[in-house]
């Protein structure tokens, strides 16, 4: 049976791991500028907006460049329901995954230190035998930043990593099939992963967790849990950000928008 949750990493070399990896969590342009005029608007170099950083992989120690995003050139525009933020001009969840390319591990950049040696072992076992490097343009198309998400979460699994982390993972896969469009069965997917995952992660992980807050996490479990049909559970979720002391103004506010939303739309069953 194949496993649609790790589908297109094929192309890793890792379809004996995937196989084996069918269980995410265990139960419990502008115009030139005119002589005499003044410059309107650069024109768009994605070379502005990104660098490359150099990464020592903790697993097989080699060093390596990845590709980052400025986070001092790109702007946020707004903030989506379930705390997407959106940017502009470039999408930064394009660029934080790294991969190394000599032994297959792959993590989000912020915590792609962050690996125990037993987790360090499994990685080696299972992932480095088999993995085959693909270049990662500087100007990736979406599927290529799905397929690195899953690679990560993959990597994640096998490394028997947090429920937080492969929360936090599903979290962005079900934010960028958005980003895909036309794409709602994953995204429902993933978000309903995304629900499970930090729902357990609460319940058994120390704060914060991927860097988040509880009631941050407890927001988009919400948030989710209406996007993928269960008002009920959502409402209940928004009924503790609510009431909890350690919720902030601005989570509370959307706590209430959100709430005011799902009672616009349909009563709770």
């Amino acid at each position: 049976m194949k496993n649609i949750i790790f589908d297109g990493l094929e192309k890793f070399g890792l379809s004996s791991v995937v196989e084996k990896s069918q269980v995410i969590f265990e139960e419990s342009s502008n115009d030139k500028q005119r002589p005499g005029q003044k410059k309107k608007a650069a024109e768009f170099n994605i070379d502005d907006y990104i660098y490359e950083k150099k990464f020592t992989c903790p697993v097989c120690e080699k060093k390596f460049m990845a590709t980052i995003v400025r986070d001092s050139k790109v702007r946020l525009l707004s903030i989506e329901y379930d705390l997407r933020p959106i940017y502009t001009p470039v999408e930064p969840l394009f660029y934080d995954i790294v991969v190394c390319d000599t032994c297959g591990y792959t993590a989000v950049k912020n915590f792609f230190s962050k690996i125990t040696n037993r987790q360090s072992d499994l990685i080696r076992s299972e992932i480095s035998p088999n993995f085959k490097p693909v270049p990662y343009p500087k100007v990736p198309k979406i599927d290529m930043a799905i397929e690195r998400y899953k690679l990560a979460l993959l990597c994640t699994v096998v490394k028997q990593g947090s429920n937080g982390e492969k929360a936090y993972l599903c979290m962005k896969l079900t934010w960028l099939h958005r980003i895909k469009g036309n794409d709602a069965k994953n995204e429902k997917k993933f978000a309903a992963l995304a629900i499970q995952g930090f729902a357990s992660a609460l319940l058994e992980e120390r704060l914060p967790i991927m860097g988040m807050e509880e009631s941050t996490i407890l927001y988009v479990i919400a948030a989710f849990s209406k996007f993928v049909g269960d008002n009920r559970n959502a409402l209940k979720i928004l009924s503790k950000v609510l009431t909890s002391r350690r919720s902030s103004d601005k989570i509370k506010d959307r706590a209430r928008s959100l709430r005011e939303e799902i009672a616009a739309a349909k009563p709770a069953e």
